[in-house]
């Protein structure tokens, strides 16, 4: 074995790291002082030297080992050599070698607290994708000890082997995807050109070498010379091929006819676009032989610039007519992009079927053909957005009334195949108009012109202002803190607590999620939420604050506490796949009693309740968990949603509670919401309850739960009442 290739690479690897840590020692370099946390070293010259003759090993896990028993070898009686394998408040760490006594066999996975009790005298972690991993953390110091050199040496060769290994890797990648991409060009039929502006020099692959019978040793033309073979009243779309910002995306194909080597004329379909990964301007271009094909060439031309669904133009055909309308824009002969999405399409997929769908979408199509004016490019850019592109616009106003009109239309009751009645469809429209700039400039603001449309309540125009812009930046902001506070264990929960209004005694408290910002301090959920629920980060928002919620139950649990929690899940989290499983297991290994979990839905989430959706709430009421209705009177007009899930309790938003007492009008509509809600079998709370004439009157109007400052604002657990300090549990 003394001959094999681990044990060679094993001795070239202690060689290197002797020398390595020799001349560290003539140099005098420091010992590495105590920490309590990791430290991350920097390798010097002598080290990038002993990187390059270990990288010839090729080996990781003869490094691993030698790295290990280096510092062993060094004095330290229990060394670790992890690997980061789960990045999270709770990191998750594998074994990869060990030396000394009690420590784990390799691949046993360990967390943060189990290490800390473990109490190794050293450890090295590697933090894939780290960019200066490993890092290392010492619980002790030795006399002599060149740790810090050899978990350099260790940390350059490992990120010099993992590098090699990667650029490998993506060399191969590289091959197998130009070689497919290769097969796919020679079964299409296709022919490919390339231009370069900075040799000027179109190079033709052999295929379309052949298409138009030209020698394999003929020269590439230049750009002129490959004009020149084209008919000139097909020469348009090669006109910008010098100017990069008439490239954006993908070009529209289109015909052309081409002068062949033998004198015969033959008609190309081609299609050009912008080489991103160079530094020039170059631009590559695709040509498929039509002459002799079985469809006609504007037939081919019409699929390859419609949407196959409608038969509107497809987004390719829209970005280059938008770009040809910005060229000559001036500031009294604007364009205009009307962006048009329709409302709860999903909903319309889920629970009537996609061919429902597919029908709607086509009638929109017509109705849109029908309606918008002379002149204007109409388009579909997929599931169910259109755009309407308007040129020579004077007054944003006019625009503002076509888009109303659009909506209009739309909004009128529709026949769709299998549906026994009129379907109605409502849209929402965001408007940019502008004469400079480039095409993704007005698409941005006509996208965040439809945001705030949606925004707004949907069946409605808005036409973009730069106040959108800073809204945009804040949402962008917030979504950066969402993500930061998710990464860096950022989040915080604070109970409030909820009172029986019978003996004003606490029966449940509910968890309120807070993001702690280095900058601007605790943010409330209004500042963050929102911009979650946009982004889908709101998921992981939610599973973090439910295993807060279980984890507090569990601590309430053992000191005697029977005490209920109350928190909040979105729509999105409900609709992910995996949120009911999760929950199940959470439940099971926390040991918490579903009986105690109170979930809020929003009336949105029972508005738009898909299958998946209703799985979930299924899961959470068979662990036994209460589901109920939050923030109930604030969304919409119909209460028909009652009736479509099963639910526990009711709570009524503040904005009612606070005029009670100074209005007979919020009394009327109070006493009636807890009247609905009982009929329903659901237990009432009101929230936002501020004063004890307030309390009072909810109490006489049988309403069963209240929340709000009059009994306490939202805490810290170990800062709620003493009321929880003994059971209080209320079924």
């Amino acid at each position: 074995m003394s001959g094999s290739p681990a044990a060679s690479a094993t001795r070239r690897a202690r060689r290197a790291l002797e020398r390595a840590a020799a001349s560290a020692s003539e140099r005098h370099e420091p010992v590495l002082e105590v920490t309590a946390s990791p430290q991350v070293l920097d390798p010097g010259p002598d080290l990038l030297r002993a990187q390059r003759r270990l990288a010839e090993s090729q080996d990781l896990a003869a490094l691993a080992e030698e790295l290990v028993a280096e510092v062993h070898r060094c004095g330290h009686q229990r060394v670790l050599l992890l690997e980061t394998v789960a990045r999270s408040r709770h990191r998750e760490l594998e074994v990869l070698t060990a030396r000394g006594d009690l420590c784990p066999a390799p691949g046993h996975r360990l967390t943060g607290g189990d290490l800390t009790r473990m109490a190794p005298t050293a450890v090295v972690e590697l933090v894939p994708g780290h960019p200066r991993a490993p890092r290392l953390a010492v619980w002790g110091t030795v006399a002599g000890s060149t740790l810090e050199v050899l978990a350099s040496a260790g940390g350059a060769v490992w990120r010099a082997l993992v590098a090699t290994e990667e650029a490998r890797r993506a060399a191969r990648e590289a091959t197998g995807a130009q070689l497919l991409l290769s097969g796919a060009l020679r079964l299409a039929g296709l022919g490919s050109w390339s231009w370069d502006p900075a040799t000027g020099v179109v190079r033709l692959d052999d295929r379309l070498r052949r298409m138009l019978g030209l020698c394999p040793t003929d020269p590439d033309p230049d750009l002129e010379t490959w004009r020149s073979g084209i008919h000139p009243d097909d020469r348009g779309p090669f006109t910008g091929v010098e100017d990069p910002a008439a490239h954006v995306g993908t070009s529209a194909p289109y015909p052309f006819r081409v002068t062949s080597a033998d004198g015969t004329e033959r008609t190309f379909l081609g299609m050009s676009v912008p080489l991103a990964t160079t530094s020039s301007s170059a631009v590559q271009g695709l040509v498929l032989d039509v002459s002799a094909g079985e469809k006609s060439t504007g037939e081919l031309v019409r699929l390859a610039q419609c949407d196959s669904l409608t038969g509107l133009a497809n987004r390719s055909v829209m970005d280059l007519r938008l770009v040809e309308a910005l060229e000559t824009a001036t500031p009294t002969d604007a364009v205009a992009l009307v962006l048009l999405d329709l409302d709860r399409f999903k909903l319309v997929n889920d629970t009537l079927g996609h061919q429902i769908g597919d029908a709607l979408l086509r009638q929109v199509a017509v109705r849109l053909q029908d309606a918008v004016p002379p002149g204007a490019v109409l388009a579909r850019l997929g599931g169910d957005e259109f755009v309407v592109m308007v040129p020579g616009v004077d007054r944003p106003e006019a625009v503002s009334i076509m888009a109303r009109d659009l909506l209009r239309r739309l909004r009128a009751p529709m026949m769709l195949p299998g549906l026994p009645e009129p379907f109605v469809c409502t849209s929402s429209a965001g408007i940019a108009v502008g004469h400079s700039g480039t095409a993704d400039d007005l698409f941005r603001s006509a996208d965040m012109a439809l945001y705030r449309a949606k925004d707004g309540g949907r069946d409605r125009v808005a036409l973009y202002d730069s106040a959108m812009r800073h809204e945009a930046q804040a949402r962008r902001d917030a979504e950066h803190r969402v993500r930061r506070a998710l990464r860096t264990d950022g989040l915080r929960v604070v109970w409030q607590p909820i009172v029986s209004l019978s003996d004003h005694e606490i029966v449940a408290a509910e968890a309120l999620v807070r993001l702690e910002d280095p900058v601007e301090g605790l943010l409330e959920p209004k500042e963050f939420v929102d911009t979650a629920e946009d982004t889908g980060l709101i998921v992981d928002v939610d599973t973090w604050v439910l295993g807060e919620v279980l984890r507090q139950l569990r601590e309430w649990r053992r000191a005697g506490v029977g005490l209920q929690v109350s928190f909040n899940v979105s729509g999105k989290t409900l609709e992910h796949p995996s949120f009911a499983h999760r929950l199940a297991h959470s439940v099971e290994s926390t040991g918490a009693s579903g009986s105690s979990l109170l979930a809020e839905v929003t009336e949105r989430t029972l508005i738009d309740l898909s299958s998946s959706t209703r799985a979930s709430l299924g899961e959470l009421r068979s662990i036994g968990a209460r589901v109920g209705l939050d923030d109930f009177g604030t969304g919409y007009s119909s209460l028909s949603y009652l009736d479509r899930f099963p639910l526990s309790f009711l709570k009524i938003d503040m904005s009612f509670v606070r005029p009670l007492g100074t209005s007979d009008r919020a009394e009327a509509v109070v006493r009636a919401l807890i009247s609905l809600a009982h009929a329903h079998g659901m237990v009432v709370t009101a929230e936002g309850v501020e004063t004890e004439l307030q309390a009072a009157m909810l109490r006489d109007m049988g309403c069963d739960r209240a929340q709000g400052y009059l009994f306490g604002r939202p805490v810290v657990a170990a800062a709620l009442p003493q009321g929880v300090l003994g059971p209080r549990f209320r079924p």
